[in-house]
């Protein structure tokens, strides 16, 4: 049961270049003022999440894939930092302070996949600190958008996810999506009475995992449209708050249903090559900007 046919007609491969473009999009719309490339943008967080799920899965090398998350993680928090200090980058209006690190969104979603995958249970419950982490880091950025509390100092700008604890939750969400479709699994081949072993890998289990996963991307973007709207409401006023346009990640789902379990094309220029892109693309963007409004 390995072949695999339309409707799954995607491999990470394509999802990646969707998520790539539709992540350039909306840089391009966010730093010049393009509301509708807003919204587009929605679809690159989900992908990115969900790909980095799939990769903590099946990656042979955890230490490899999380040290490159790492790395670039460092390096977009210190990008973020020149923003600040450079004059000519900040006085034309390219600073990234409030922007956030998206690869530590990524990086701690990876962290709590390898926790939960150990057999101990105490050490599966330190999945939990990641998670906090987006918490408190979404709590620190609701007071320095709010502004009415004065800038949040103990929590420093360079150092914070860039969506809370969503990405976070979601990467987590995609993990147990897997566990799920696993118990699909058997449960239609004790039904069934057949081999699970012959359901691995199959259309089948293929087709549940996705559907899981896209019901629960969903669910995490209601929630966090509902809790962006309340708090935004009651507790913090958030004029600049992207409540409004959040809700259109659940669109990703679509492409996340038509995911083949495949790597697809998969050189190496290519997998490092979608790492140094996020901030060769964010230098550009930010000089193009700078320089038409200098």
């Amino acid at each position: 049961m390995q072949n695999r046919r339309f409707p799954l007609i995607l491999s990470s491969f394509w999802l990646k270049v969707i998520a790539l473009v539709t992540m350039t999009i909306d840089h391009i719309g966010l730093t010049f003022d393009i509301e509708p490339f807003r919204y587009i943008g929605r679809l690159a967080l989900p992908l990115f999440c969900f790909m980095i799920a799939e990769g903590v899965i099946h990656t042979h090398n955890y230490k490899k894939y999380a040290l490159r998350l790492g790395v670039m993680a460092a390096s977009i928090s210190l990008i973020i930092v020149l923003t600040e200090v450079v004059p000519f980058i900040k006085n034309n209006g390219g600073s990234m302070k409030n922007a956030g690190v998206i690869f530590i969104d990524l990086l701690l979603g990876a962290v709590a996949i390898f926790l939960l995958k150990q057999k101990k249970w105490y050490i599966k419950l330190l999945a939990l600190l990641p998670l906090a982490y987006g918490i408190t880091s979404y709590i620190a950025s609701c007071h320095d958008a709010c502004g009415c509390q004065g800038e949040v100092l103990w929590f420093p700008y360079f150092l914070r996810t860039q969506y809370g604890w969503f990405g976070i939750t979601l990467i987590i969400g995609f993990y147990f999506a897997h566990l799920l479709g696993g118990v699909f699994v058997k449960m239609l081949s004790s039904q069934s009475g057949t081999d699970p072993d012959l359901y691995k890998g199959s259309n089948l289990e293929r087709n549940a995992i996705n559907l899981i996963s896209a019901l629960l991307l969903v669910v995490f973007a209601v929630v966090f449209y509902l809790s962006e709207s309340y708090i935004s409401a009651n507790i913090y006023y958030m004029p600049n708050a992207m409540t409004s346009i959040q809700i259109f990640a659940i669109i990703a789902g679509a492409f996340i249903l038509l995911y083949n379990g495949s790597r697809g094309y998969n050189r190496k220029w290519f997998q490092y090559g979608c790492y140094l892109y996020y901030p060769l693309h964010l230098v550009i963007i930010i000089l193009i900007f700078a320089i038409m409004y200098m």
